[in-house]
């Protein structure tokens, strides 16, 4: 039976077994309390072996999924995910870094390249040499790296934590997806002005991508910590196949009861998702499922991690009209009326006084800085990329009317009704 050593900090947590289904033991220091376990809240400390689906979600959700997945399945020939996490385990979101028994503990290192070299990695060019870094989960081609002082990319080699992630245009087979770094770069920005906790994001134009600023690293005295993480569907004991509302995965509601349960600041963490919900309905981002909500956890216990992955999907014909959440009872945006409204306000135990507030608030926001950051962004954008991000702004700021207007049952530009309940 093979193993992987399961490592926090250097300090040997526990070990993965390949087994059918997956099992996990905590190693002795861990059960002592000598160091500390980033996921005992889903995988509780006990001795032995522990074969549940807890330890199969939370293992399976650190690896990539879709195309990114298969085409570490096919570069590695194996489709397991304890095999997958044996070749791609080295830099995984979060804390935890996985390696096979026995192998050395290689000081941290770096190979400097040149965005023509990173360009040639995202062609596919160096794939067969196993230099593309790809073992982050989610379902976009993402690279992982660092920068230097003069902004030069970094390959880390082995398991050396990574600073940043490059996420080029998406190419995929069958949808028509153009120009997806700058809208997520313009939306992401957007976010961040219009007052949501979001990770740090920049575009580099040399490679068409939108280059985030991992929140899960902390880079102190020249070195870069991990700090743990865990996705929402890791945290509720879900398979990342099940990240979607849709086909049996968390509504938002039980996303909400999640962080509230959890943070050390719940009122702020859960007025932000709240936030959230409607920026994402506003900006036409309905993409927006429970993998692409995290907690980090401190000293302290958990709090809400910086929002990532928000772009606009609904200018893509490629992506669903429909919205990642059930808001009410329904995911289609434009029956989203006062009383799904208040059926939403119900499920999540607050007023719907408060989801207008905030709903009206974003709404009123969201245009402005939207168009706040295509300023920013001009100077690197090519021809293509100003016209998505024209065609970007005429979408968001008809959504805000016409999705408002619905959502307060008034017609655009018209006073909502007084509530008397």
């Amino acid at each position: 039976m093979m193993h992987l050593h399961v490592l926090v900090d250097g300090d040997l947590i526990g070990t993965l077994s390949d087994t059918q289904p997956l099992a996990f033991t905590y190693s002795d220091d861990c059960l002592a309390g000598r160091c500390r376990s980033p996921f005992a809240a889903v995988i509780a400390l006990q001795a032995g072996p522990i074969a549940t689906p807890a330890v199969q979600a939370y293992f399976e959700n650190l690896l990539p999924e879709g195309d990114q997945r298969r085409a570490l399945e096919q570069l590695h020939h194996t489709s397991s995910v304890f095999g997958l996490l044996s070749k791609a385990g080295w830099d995984t979101a979060g804390a935890v870094v996985l390696r096979r028994a026995g192998a050395i503990n290689a000081r941290p290192a770096y190979r400097a390249k040149s965005w023509a070299d990173i360009a040639k990695i995202i062609a596919g060019q160096a794939l067969q040499q196993g230099t593309s870094r790809v073992s982050i989960s989610g379902a976009q081609y993402k690279l992982l790296l660092s920068l230097d002082e003069r902004g030069q990319a970094l390959l880390p080699v082995g398991s050396t934590p990574s600073t940043h992630i490059l996420k080029p245009d998406i190419q995929r087979t069958g949808q028509k997806i153009w120009a997806s770094a700058i809208n997520e770069t313009i939306v992401m920005r957007a976010a961040a002005k219009c007052g949501l906790p979001v990770a740090n994001v920049d575009y580099v134009s040399a490679v068409k991508s939108c280059l985030v600023q991992r929140f899960d690293r902390r880079v102190r005295l020249g070195s870069v910590e991990r700090i743990a993480q865990a996705d929402l569907c890791q945290l509720l004991n879900l398979p990342s196949r099940l990240k979607y509302e849709a086909e049996g995965g968390p509504g938002f509601a039980a996303c909400y009861a999640c962080v509230k349960a959890l943070s050390t600041q719940p009122l702020v963490d859960c007025d932000h998702l709240i936030q959230w919900i409607f920026f994402n309905l506003y900006v036409g981002n309905h993409d927006g499922h429970a993998k692409n909500l995290s907690m980090l956890q401190d000293g302290a216990g958990y709090r809400l991690a910086p929002f990532y992955d928000l772009m606009c999907t609904s200018i893509y014909p490629g992506f669903s009209r429909e919205f990642s959440f059930r808001i009410g009872t329904t995911f289609k945006p434009g029956s989203i009326n006062p009383n799904q409204l208040q059926r939403f306000a119900a499920s999540l135990g607050v007023s719907d006084k408060l989801l207008r507030k905030h709903a009206t608030a974003m709404a009123e926001k969201l245009p402005f800085a939207v168009q706040q950051s295509i300023l920013e962004l001009r100077p690197v954008m090519g021809p293509g990329e100003a016209t998505l991000a024209d065609r970007l702004q005429f979408e968001v700021a008809g959504l805000c009317k016409k999705r408002l207007a619905r959502l307060l049952g008034t017609a655009p530009g018209q006073k909502a009704p007084a509530h008397t309940h």
